[in-house]
């Protein structure tokens, strides 16, 4: 149901049809309306053992009531994941109550776990941690996935070895000095390989075995770099084994979210004041005064 609306929106889109941002918007509020009913009395379930992948994810109080409709679109996958584990902090949730919308699901394949805050980061960190040699999938609690969202990303395993693949990325840029432009001048990047492609975690993230480096997991240089920008800190632990990144989604079309989500997010932490992403990228960069010498060498090439 939702590839349908989401593919006849990029035929739109392809066909530079006017009208085409008109009918994203009204296919997402269809989606929007309509799933929810057909979903909340599915009960197929939704993993196959044999699976290589697994897709991770977390959320937070103010979500919690709606984050069953993501993992209700992944459930539905066509290529079925080995797990889907959602990551919730013990400290949000002390008494583990949880609305039975969410814990229906569990009979469905989901599996939750309880863990320490480490805010976006925990999206990747355990499930990382403890599956080392498995294909990991990152999705974000907010979005509605098409049926063929995993097995899209799967495929491009052969064409792209040992390179973390994405549905939405931005490539860095730079200044005619040969410094880092801010964040907003980043570039939309669809198709290309590299070490300046920045993947983006709202369209999901694929990412091989041993594609971080083993720091990812230094929890006091977390806290103390990107706590709140998870990004750009999986960025620098990609490049720290020297891992690239590509965009395989060539619509160009970001996939349709929770309407029902839009009072909370990481978005506000990012924009409140000076950009977050900014700040966070300047600190990354001292820290690890390779990267950026890695990746300026990238563009001398």
């Amino acid at each position: 149901m939702i590839k349908f609306f989401y593919e006849l929106t990029v035929k739109l889109k392809q066909k530079n049809m006017k009208v085409w941002p008109w009918f994203y918007k009204i296919n997402k509020v269809i989606i929007n309306l309509f799933y929810p009913c057909f979903q909340f009395f599915n009960k197929k379930y939704g993993l196959d053992e044999n699976s290589s992948v697994i897709v991770s994810l977390t959320s937070f109080p103010e979500r919690i009531n709606i984050v069953w409709l993501t993992i209700a679109t992944i459930l539905n996958q066509n290529l079925k994941p080995k797990k889907i584990i959602l990551w919730l902090a013990q400290d949000q949730f002390p008494t583990h109550k949880l609305p039975y919308s969410l814990k229906r699901l569990c009979k469905r394949g989901l599996e939750i776990q309880y863990c320490e805050d480490l805010k976006p980061h925990k999206k990747y960190f355990f499930t990382m941690k403890n599956y080392k040699e498995s294909f990991i999938i990152t999705i974000d609690d907010d979005m509605l996935y098409p049926e063929d969202f995993i097995e899209n990303l799967v495929k491009n395993v052969k064409k792209y070895p040992n390179t973390i693949i994405c549905n939405w990325a931005h490539k860095i840029t730079f200044d005619q000095k040969g410094d880092f432009n801010p964040y907003k001048l980043w570039v939309h990047s669809s198709n290309e390989v590299g070490k300046l492609i920045v993947p983006i975690g709202c369209c999901g993230i694929l990412y091989p075995p041993n594609s971080l480096n083993l720091e990812v997991f230094e929890i006091e240089k977390i806290k103390k770099l990107a706590f709140y920008c998870d990004d750009l800190w999986l960025k620098c632990m990609a490049l720290k084994n020297n891992t690239l990144a590509v965009n395989v989604n060539l619509n160009d079309l970001i996939f349709f979210n929770n309407l029902r989500n839009q009072k909370s997010g990481l978005w506000k932490h990012n924009t409140l004041g000076e950009n977050r992403n900014d700040k966070v990228w300047s600190d990354l960069m001292d820290a690890y005064k390779e990267l950026e010498e890695l990746m300026k060498g990238e563009i001398r090439k």
